[in-house]
C-alpha cells in the first residue's frame, strides 16, 4: 500500500529529467501528499508528455460519485480482474511524481513514520491509472506490487516505481504499446538503489506539510 508520499523537486529539475513537453505554470513543495488532495502527475497523448493534476484516489467514470469510495491503490497483480481498472490499463495509463514515500511500523510508542527513497535522492514516479468522473473530476490511483528487501521488513506491499525514460514511454503510450507488453514494467523496484529512515509522528497526520515531515527522525 501506499498512502503517503512526498515531491520536494523543483518543476525545472522535473521537466528536464522526464522529458515533459507541456506542464503547468507553477509548484510547491510537498512533503506529506495525502489521499484526496491534487498529486502532479503526467500522461502521453501522440508523443507529447503533459503534466498536470489530479485528485489522488481513483472513481471510475460509470460510478456513483456519492457512494463510490475512492481507490487510492491498485494491486498490478489483479488489474485485468477487477472493473475498476480493466479498461483503464488499455487507454488511461499515467505516471505520479514523487520523491519518496512512508509507510509505518511497529514501534513501542506506536506506529512510527519511514521515509523510502533512492540512494541517489532523485524524484521517480509511480506507475497510475486514471479516470475521469461524471461530473468532470480527473482522478487517479498508484498501482502496486511486493516489496522489495528495503521495504518489506516495513509493509509486504510497495507502489510500482519506474525512473527510466523508455520505461515510463512504454507505460504511458498505450497506443504504441498494448499492457500485455508493458505489465513487465509493474515489479518491485531494485532494493539495492533503495534506502530509508525514520521520521518524525508529525507526518501521521495530514494536516501537517512542512520540511520537518522529511527529516530524519
Amino acid at each position: 500500500m501506499c498512502g503517503r508520499f512526498s515531491l520536494t523537486t523543483p518543476l525545472e529539475e522535473l521537466v528536464n529529467q522526464f522529458l515533459i513537453d507541456k506542464f503547468i505554470k507553477e509548484t510547491s513543495p510537498r512533503y506529506n501528499v495525502a489521499p484526496s488532495q491534487k498529486v502532479l502527475s503526467l500522461i502521453s497523448k501522440n508523443g507529447v508528455r503533459k503534466a498536470g493534476e489530479t485528485l489522488w484516489g481513483l472513481v471510475p467514470g460509470w460510478a456513483n460519485t456519492n457512494k463510490w469510495k475512492p481507490l487510492i491503490n491498485a494491486r498490478s497483480e489483479t488489474l485485468l480482474d477487477k472493473p475498476s481498472f480493466r479498461s483503464l490499463v488499455h487507454k488511461r495509463r499515467m505516471v505520479i511524481f514523487s520523491d519518496g514515500f512512508y509507510e509505518w511500523k511497529k514501534g513501542e510508542g506506536g506506529k512510527i513514520p519511514v521515509r523510502f527513497l533512492l540512494k541517489s535522492e532523485e524524484p521517480f514516479v509511480f506507475a497510475g491509472l486514471w479516470d475521469r468522473t461524471s461530473d468532470g473530476r480527473v482522478t487517479s490511483t498508484i498501482l502496486t506490487t511486493k516489496a522489495n528487501e528495503v521495504v518489506n521488513p516495513v509493509h509486504d506491499r510497495m507502489p510500482v516505481i519506474l525512473k527510466n525514460n523508455d520505461d515510463i514511454e512504454k507505460w504511458l503510450d498505450t497506443d504504441k504499446y498494448r499492457f500485455e507488453e508493458a505489465s513487465p514494467l509493474l515489479r518491485s523496484y531494485p532494493g539495492e538503489e533503495m534506502k530509508s529512515y525514520e521520521v518524525s509522528m508529525i507526518v501521521n497526520s495530514p494536516k501537517n506539510d512542512s520540511k520537518e515531515c522529511i527529516t530524519p527522525a
